[in-house]
């Protein structure tokens, strides 16, 4: 579990803790990032927020959903952040 900032979202703080991870390689190019589930036990909040922050890394290019397989890492001259 992390210990969360109450003066923002909790969603926000997941968002960026992945981001980090993906960005400075805890979760490599090309692999899978953990599962839901795992994620939701190992940060200690609703899978919703989980499912939303892995929606929003998609939407950022960070990360690819293939059905059945799981959450793959893009390669990072896919990746587009937008500026919040």
């Amino acid at each position: 579990m992390i210990d969360f900032d109450p003066d923002r979202t909790v969603w926000a703080q997941v968002y960026d803790l992945l981001r980090e991870r993906i960005e400075n390689g805890t979760y490599k190019e090309r692999l899978p990032i953990p599962s839901i589930v795992h994620l939701e036990q190992e940060l200690g909040v609703a899978r919703q927020t989980v499912r939303k922050v892995v929606a929003k890394l998609a939407e950022a290019g960070y990360v690819r959903a293939i059905t059945g397989k799981g959450t793959f890492v893009r390669p990072r001259e896919e990746w587009h952040p937008q500026e919040k």
